[in-house]
C-alpha cells in the first residue's frame, strides 16, 4: 500500500468524522484495520519503493500541516524553512519515524542528482569552472605544498568512513613553526551535496599562495595568521557514486548520517542524533583539540545567508552584537559585488540560527561552546550543486568577504600572558559582566597568546591562571576592525605571605527575602583595598550562595536560595587587582527564619552546576540539585563522565535520590589531559557540561 495514499485516506476519514458521527460508527472496523496495518510499522517493501537504490531522500512538508520544527528536527535532517515549507532529508532509519507522525509530504528531486562537468586535469581545474575528480583534488592539494613549501603544508587529518582523505592546507609565512599568532579555519562541504564552497576554497588557497608578496593585504594576512583551509569535509558524500563524479552527491556521509547533527551539543549532550560519532566527526574533533582555533567558518549551500550562534538555544550568544557586525560586513560586501538578490535570504543575508530553525549537534555550536572558538555557518549558494561554469561567479561575489571574515581574527583584545620569567601561561581571560556559556577564551599554551574577539565598547578584563595572582584591567577600549593589545605578567602566589584579616560580625541575619547587605570597609583592616575592584565569594557550610553582587563601593549584597539555621561555617574570600588575596574562615551564627524547620533546604529546580575548579588537576567537584516534590518522590539519578570520544569513563552516581543539593568528586589522576563531559540524568531532566583536565 502506498503510504502517501494512506495519509490521504486517514485525512479523509478524519474529515468524515467531523461531518457525520454516525458514519464513523459504521467504519470503525476499517479504521482499526488501518491503524494495525499502517502505523507504526512501515513495510520494508514500501520503504524500498520510496528509496530505490538511494540511501537518503529529499522531501518537503507544509508548515500548515506541521509547525513544530523543533520536534521534527529531532527525527529528520531539516535543510531549510522557506516560503511556508520545511525542506528535509531522511535516511532509511529516520524516515519510518517521520511517517509515524502521519504528516503529508512531497518527495522532491535530490539536489545531488544533476550532471556537471568534471575534470582530472589540474590545468583545467585551476581555471575554476569545472569540478575536480577525487584524485585530482588530492593531487592539487599536494601540488600547493610542493609549489610553495615555505608557505604551505598539507595536513592529512584522517580518513573518512570509506577511507578517503580529509586534508587541510595550512598557510603561514613560517608554516612549519608555531608562532604567537591566531589560528583560523575555513572548511567546506560537510554536507556532501553542497559543494560551491569546495571549489571556492581550493581557489582561495591558490589565491593566497600566488598573491603572497604581490598583494599587500594578503601578505599581511599570511604573515599574521596561521590559516587552515579544508575544502572538502565529507568526500564520501560528495563522491557517493565514484571518485570520478560529484553527480549523485549526498548530504550524509557513507552511512547517510548528517555530519552537522553528529557533534556534541551544549544542550542535548554528546550524541544528540542518537548515532555514534562518525569517522569524519572524530577527525574534526581531533583537529579542534590539537589546535587553538580562534575563529572559523564552514560553508554550506541551499540558501544564501550567514547563520550565527546559537543553533541549539533560543538565548543569544554574549557576543551577539559582534556576530551581527561581522555577518553584516560579509553580506553587505557580497551585495556590492553581486547581482541584486544574492545573499539576501532572511534578514538581508544574516540570521540567528535558532531564529531560522533550531538544530542539535551542529559543528558551529560545538566549536563555539566546547572550544571557545568563534564559528559561523555560511550558506554560499541557494543551488547546492550549481553548474560548473557558474562557479567563477560565486568567487567574484564572495572573494572580498572571504578576506574580510578572515581578517577579523586579527582584531579585538589580544596579548600574551606570561610569568615573571617570560614563560607562557595557561590563562583564562574573562570579560566581566559579559561572558557566559563558555564565551570566555584561553591562551594558547604553546606561546601564551590569546585573542578575544569582541564588539566595539569598554570592558573589564580579568586574567587568571592557577597558582598565580589574577589581574583586573578596567576600561579596556575596543574599536571595530582594530586590535587592542593587552599583555599580562602574573605574579606567583606566595603561600608564606600572611593574609589580610577580615573581622566579620558574629551574627548574620537573613531577612525574610533571604538577602543580606554587608559593608566590607567596616571590617577590612587594610585601607589599600578601597582602591580595588573586589571579587567576593561566600560559602555557608558546603554550599555557595547563589548570587553575589560585586562592586567597588565595598557594599556587598548577597542572596541565598536556601534557608539555614543553627551555627555553621561562613567563609569569605576577597580577591583584588592590587593586593594579595584575602581569605579567612570563621564560624558565625545564621539566625533561623520563622516557619522553616531546622536544617531544611528549599530547592525549586533541577540544576547541574559547572564543575569547580575548571580547568582542574587532578580532582574537581561536581554539584547538582534536585527539586522538592509535593509527593516527596525520590529521583532515579545518574551522573556519568565521558571522554571526548564518547567513551564512558566513570559513573559517579547511580541511585534514587531525594530533593536536595549534592556534590561529588571526579578524580582524573589516572586520566590524560583533555576535555571530558559529565551528564546528569534524573527523571526527565538531562543536562551535560564540559570539564577540562590540564596536567
Amino acid at each position: 500500500m502506498n503510504y502517501e495514499k494512506n495519509n490521504q485516506l486517514i485525512n479523509f476519514i478524519r474529515l468524515i468524522k467531523t461531518k457525520d458521527h454516525g458514519i464513523m460508527k459504521s467504519i470503525t472496523f476499517i479504521v482499526l484495520l488501518l491503524v494495525v496495518f499502517v502505523s507504526p510499522v512501515f513495510p520494508q517493501s514500501n520503504l524500498n519503493e520510496i528509496f530505490g537504490e538511494k540511501g537518503e531522500i529529499y522531501f518537503q512538508v507544509s508548515l500548515d500541516d506541521y509547525k513544530n520544527i523543533y520536534e521534527l528536527s529531532k527525527i529528520i535532517s531539516i535543510d531549510n524553512v522557506k516560503d511556508g515549507y520545511i525542506f528535509a532529508y531522511a535516511n532509511k532509519k529516520e524516515f519510518p519515524k517521520f511517517l509515524q507522525k502521519n504528516i503529508s509530504y512531497q518527495l522532491l528531486e535530490h539536489p545531488g542528482d544533476v550532471n556537471v562537468e568534471m575534470s582530472n586535469d589540474l590545468n583545467q581545474i585551476t581555471e575554476w569552472d569545472v569540478y575536480p575528480t577525487y584524485s585530482a583534488y588530492v593531487n592539487l592539494m599536494y601540488e600547493f605544498e610542493s609549489s610553495y613549501p615555505d608557505l604551505c603544508r598539507i595536513v592529512d587529518a584522517g580518513n573518512t568512513t570509506d577511507g578517503r582523505k580529509i586534508l587541510f592546507a595550512v598557510i603561514s609565512d613560517s608554516v612549519n613553526v608555531r608562532e604567537a599568532e591566531p589560528q583560523f579555519m575555513y572548511t567546506s562541504s560537510m554536507h556532501g551535496d553542497e559543494i560551491t564552497g569546495y571549489v571556492n576554497m581550493l581557489r582561495l588557497i591558490d589565491s593566497l599562495l600566488t598573491s603572497y608578496g604581490n598583494d599587500q593585504r594578503i601578505t599581511e594576512l599570511v604573515d599574521g595568521i596561521e590559516i587552515w583551509i579544508n575544502p572538502l569535509a565529507n568526500p564520501d558524500g560528495t563522491y557517493t557514486n565514484n571518485d570520478n563524479t560529484v553527480t549523485g552527491a549526498t548530504r550524509g556521509n557513507a552511512n547517510y548520517i548528517d555530519l552537522n547533527r553528529n557533534f556534541p551539543d551544549p544542550d542535548d549532550g554528546p550524541h544528540p542524533d542518537g548515532n555514534s560519532w562518525q569517522a569524519e566527526t572524530l577527525v574534526m574533533m581531533d583537529i579542534a583539540s590539537e589546535n587553538h582555533f580562534v575563529m572559523s567558518a564552514n560553508f554550506h549551500g541551499g540558501a544564501e545567508v550567514l547563520n550565527y550562534p546559537w543553533d541549539t538555544w533560543v538565548k543569544r550568544h554574549p557576543d551577539d552584537a559582534w556576530w551581527q557586525y561581522v555577518s553584516r560586513e560579509y553580506a553587505d560586501t557580497c551585495h556590492e559585488y553581486s547581482p541584486n538578490g544574492y545573499m539576501t535570504d532572511l534578514n538581508d543575508g544574516i540570521t540567528n540560527g535558532y531564529d531560522w530553525y533550531t538544530i542539535s549537534g551542529g559543528r558551529q555550536d560545538f566549536m563555539n561552546y566546547f572550544h571557545y572558538c568563534r564559528e559561523v555557518t555560511i550558506e554560499i549558494s541557494d543551488i547546492k550543486l550549481p553548474s560548473a561554469n557558474t562557479l567563477p561567479n560565486y568567487w567574484e561575489y564572495n572573494k572580498r568577504s572571504f578576506l574580510n571574515y578572515l581578517e577579523q581574527v586579527s582584531f579585538g583584545i589580544r596579548g600574551i600572558v606570561t610569568d615573571n620569567d617570560g614563560n607562557p601561561l595557561n590563562a583564562k581571560i574573562t570579560i566581566l559582566d559579559h561572558d557566559e556559556d563558555n564565551s570566555e577564551v584561553y591562551t594558547d599554551s604553546s606561546k601564551g597568546n590569546y585573542h578575544r574577539l569582541i564588539a566595539d565598547g569598554n570592558y573589564f578584563v580579568f586574567i587568571e591562571s592557577e597558582g598565580f595572582l589574577p589581574k583586573m584591567y578596567n576600561g579596556i577600549r575596543v574599536t571595530n576592525r582594530h586590535a587592542r593589545t593587552l599583555n599580562a605578567v602574573l605574579d606567583p602566589i606566595d603561600t608564606n605571605e600572611p593574609p589580610y584579616f577580615v573581622d566579620l560580625p558574629d551574627t548574620i541575619r537573613f531577612n525574610n527575602d533571604t538577602s543580606y547587605a554587608l559593608n566590607l570597609w567596616e571590617y577590612i583592616e587594610d585601607d589599600n583595598l578601597e582602591d580595588s575592584l573586589l571579587s567576593v565569594s561566600f560559602t555557608v557550610g558546603n554550599d555557595s550562595l547563589s548570587y553575589v553582587y560585586e562592586d567597588s563601593t565595598g557594599v556587598i549584597v548577597f542572596v541565598s536560595d536556601y534557608y539555614y539555621s543553627g551555627s555553621t561555617t561562613f567563609k569569605i574570600s576577597i580577591d583584588d587587582s592590587v593586593n594579595d588575596p584575602v581569605s579567612q574562615t570563621i564560624d558565625v551564627l545564621i539566625d533561623k527564619v520563622t516557619g522553616i524547620n531546622d536544617d531544611e533546604v528549599i530547592v525549586n529546580n533541577f540544576k547541574l552546576y559547572q564543575n569547580y575548579p575548571n580547568p582542574f588537576n587532578p580532582a574537581t567537584k561536581i554539584k547538582f540539585s534536585l527539586p522538592n516534590s509535593k509527593s516527596n518522590l525520590s529521583y532515579n539519578t545518574v551522573l556519568t563522565v565521558y571522554d571526548i570520544l564518547g567513551n564512558k569513563i566513570i559513573q559517579l552516581v547511580n541511585k534514587p535520590l531525594s530533593s536536595g543539593i549534592y556534590e561529588v568528586e571526579f578524580n582524573g589522576s589516572e586520566l590524560p589531559s583533555g576535555i571530558y563531559f559529565y551528564t546528569l540524568k534524573s527523571g526527565e531532566y538531562i543536562q551535560t557540561k564540559k570539564a577540562l583536565l590540564l596536567k
